[in-house]
């Protein structure tokens, strides 16, 4: 077994320009990822409140900058302060990643005053050209947009298809949904067009509730995958895979 994982990151390795590494060594979700998220790839995280979608998204973040992956995250929930808060929380240390430019952070809701959502605010945050100059992008959440605005789905389409002309350029880009804040319709959409979908659920296995990643699109793996992947988080650690859920 040991043997057969050993083979599969060998093989990772002499591919790595074609992927980002997400190796931490505490915790294996690397591993039943098949070591690897692939370039040229839109990724949707779909999870309703609770799901650990800002948690995923973190700890990505943090294994894409230990291997010196430029990362934009835009966040819809934290100011920068209590982001690097959270993140300490987890024991992903990312503070040295802001101060050299390795991580650039941007909060969607300032710490005062209110933002005021149009679709001018949406076109300049996609025409923002030094959050897509970083080689990875995660919206965390997404559905912000449609908070204080009734958003067309013309150009919520026309959006995600730049993002996937950004992603084209050998980038990933992840967004975060909640599916209860997005209408059907819009849904859809993205759905359809993302190259990866992983759907964030709470279940219960086993007599325990715990938190799933269920991996319902997965275009060019780096190895092979686990469909199904338990995880808990536990404060001062970060993820944690829930092993003995698996076998």
């Amino acid at each position: 077994m040991v043997d057969a994982i050993d083979k599969i990151k060998d093989d990772f390795l002499r591919k790595r320009k074609d992927f980002f590494p997400i190796d931490l060594e505490k915790d294996e979700l690397t591993r039943f990822l098949g070591f690897g998220l692939p370039r040229n790839s839109l990724l949707l995280m779909e999870g309703r409140d609770g799901s650990g979608k800002s948690v995923i998204s973190q700890r990505f973040c943090y294994s894409f900058l230990k291997e010196e992956v430029s990362v934009s995250y835009i966040s819809s929930e934290l100011n920068t302060v209590s982001f690097i808060e959270q993140m300490d929380s987890l024991s992903y240390d990312i503070k040295e990643h802001i101060l050299d430019g390795k991580l650039l952070f941007i909060p969607v809701f300032p710490i005062f005053g209110n933002v005021v959502f149009n679709e001018s605010f949406v076109e300049d945050l996609i025409a923002n050209e030094k959050i897509f100059s970083s080689d990875v992008i995660i919206f965390d959440t997404f559905s912000f947009i449609f908070v204080n605005e009734n958003f067309p789905i013309a150009k919520w389409m026309s959006m995600i298809k730049v993002f996937k002309h950004f992603a084209s350029k050998g980038k990933l880009i992840i967004i975060s949904i909640d599916p209860e804040h997005l209408p059907k319709e819009y849904l859809t959409v993205v759905r359809s067009l993302c190259d990866i979908y992983f759907e964030l659920l709470i279940k219960a296995i086993a007599g325990e509730t715990v938190r799933v990643i269920d991996i319902k699109r997965f275009k060019r793996p780096a190895g092979p995958f686990t469909p199904v992947i338990p995880f808990r988080i536990v404060p001062g650690h970060g993820l944690i895979i829930e092993i003995a859920t698996l076998e």
